[in-house]
This record gives structure tokens, sequence and C-alpha cells, in this order.
């Protein structure tokens, strides 16, 4: 079966549609991020200790850095996925807007049948771009994030600290600095500590209690951050894109992207740039 894709981008963020053939590591994304299982194989995802499963009824919701996986439960074929990643400034604009938090109080998010229906909604919209104004697919992504966050606050107890304090401890702010700097290197995370004054233990504390994540999947999150901006801003070819982010071969930065996006990074940049197909299979 053909993998198949769409990407849409707005202001928000972008919205993206994916099969899913093989389980993600532990990874993070420096957006907040909601992903509706569409059909296909059945999955599942972790969130620190709590289990998400998903289903027509139940969605994942994790904010920015939030460590999460994924997994499989069967191998009969790919897991079909609509999933949204929501840009900061975005998401500060709202809440400088409404007041409100903007921010997922537990991971798994309860889909009543007419945020189901949105979804669907959107996805026509997505696999079908040509058909449809850019701001109508903006206006039904933030129709779905608002009716999202909403059941997620009405489901209850929170899934993990509340959301974090405006001002990070400065050096946390120096260590993501450092990151992003020397992206383009192989540096390990006990450097990078030794780099702002904390011992291993402190830092992955550090990071633990104010991002809800640890150091690695941060440090792998900037670098994905920076491999999509790459591919979809320039035109280098993938090999260069690899060498300058530090990966000795691009085989392994093509692991390292599916690992964490669960695409390969030439499937995406065309996406990207429209010209992959926009086709759906794996539902039923």
């Amino acid at each position: 079966m053909q993998e198949t894709y769409a990407l849409h981008e707005g202001a928000f963020g972008r919205a993206v549609v994916l099969e899913l053939r093989g389980d993600l590591i532990a990874h993070a994304h420096a957006e907040m991020q909601l992903a509706l299982w569409l059909g296909g194989a059945r999955a599942e995802a972790h969130v620190g200790s709590k289990l998400v499963r998903y289903s027509e009824q139940l969605a994942l919701g994790t904010n920015t850095y939030e460590s999460h996986d994924a997994r499989l439960l069967d191998r009969s074929g790919p897991a079909v996925f609509l999933v949204l990643y929501i840009a900061k400034p975005w998401l500060d604009e709202r809440r400088a807007a409404t007041g409100r938090p903007f921010h997922f109080t537990a991971p798994g998010v309860p889909l009543d049948p007419a945020v189901r229906q949105t979804c669907w909604s959107l996805l026509d919209k997505i696999v079908a771009p040509q058909d449809h104004p850019r701001a109508d697919i903006d206006a039904e992504v933030e129709a779905l994030l608002h009716a999202a966050i909403e059941s997620s606050s009405q489901a209850g107890r929170p899934s993990g600290p509340a959301p974090r304090p405006q001002t990070l401890d400065r050096r946390l702010r120096t260590a993501i600095l450092y990151m992003r700097d020397n992206v383009h290197e192989p540096v390990a995370v006990e450097d990078i500590a030794s780099k702002v004054g904390l011992s291993r233990g402190h830092f992955f504390a550090l990071f633990r209690d104010q991002l809800n994540t640890t150091p690695q999947v941060f440090w792998s999150a900037v670098r994905v951050e920076e491999a999509v901006r790459r591919l979809v801003q320039q035109e280098q070819p993938l090999t260069s894109v690899a060498m300058d982010l530090g990966f000795s071969t691009p085989g392994n930065f093509s692991r390292f992207f599916r690992d964490h996006m669960g695409v390969s990074p030439s499937r995406f940049r065309r996406a990207a740039t429209g010209s992959a197909p926009h086709l759906l299979t794996g539902i039923p």
C-alpha cells in the first residue's frame, strides 16, 4: 500500500494527514499537537505515565515539548491520522485574546459526534485544497482545536504539571539557546548541562519540572524543528540537510526524521510543496 501524506499550512501551524506504518519512539514537538485517529490499525500512545488508546471517541492532545510515543496494536496495515501542530505564536495570540490558557489538561481528548464531524469536514478540505479557500481550512482548524481543548478541560484531571510558568529558569533558557545555536552539531546532553553549570541530574530535573520532558527528547525536537524548517523553506538536497544537521549519513537522518514524524523527509517535502498526491488509504 502506498504511503499517503497531505499537508496544509496556515497561521495556526500545520495540519497533516499521514499513515503510520511503524511505532514512533518517545519524542516531542515545538508545537502543541492534536492527533485524531481516522482508521486502519488500532494504536495507542504514552504521555508520561498516562496511556491513551486512540478510537473514534478519543484523540491525543499534547502540549509543547511534552514527551509522547506511538505504538501500533496490530500489524495488519497502517494507522491513518489527522494531526494538528499548533504554533506558539498562534497560541499566544489566542491566549491574549481570550484570557484562556489553551492547554490540554489531560492527554486523552474525548470526541463527541459534533467534534468528530468537524474532524471529517476538515479532512475533506485538506485532501482537496484546490476546492476550498485557505481561510476556510484555517477556520475549520480553529473550530476543531477550540472544541478539543474545551473537551480536554471538561475531562477533568490534569495529565501532568499545570501550564508552565511564563519565565523559564535562566539556565534552562541558556541551554535551549545553546541547542538552537548548535543544532548542526551532535552534542551530548551531558555537555550541554556542563555548559550551563548543572549536574546531569539537576539538568534532567529542570527539564522535567518546567517542560515536562527530558533534555534528550527536547534536543531531538529542536533538531526536528530545524529539519522541518529547511525542508519547507529551502531547496537544499536532502543529503545537504542531513550533513548540515550533524548526521553522518542521509540514511541516519531519514530514520531519525521518520521515527519522530512518522513520514520520510522526502515525502514531507513533496507534500509541503504541493506535489504529493492527496490520497487516503487504510480507512475502513
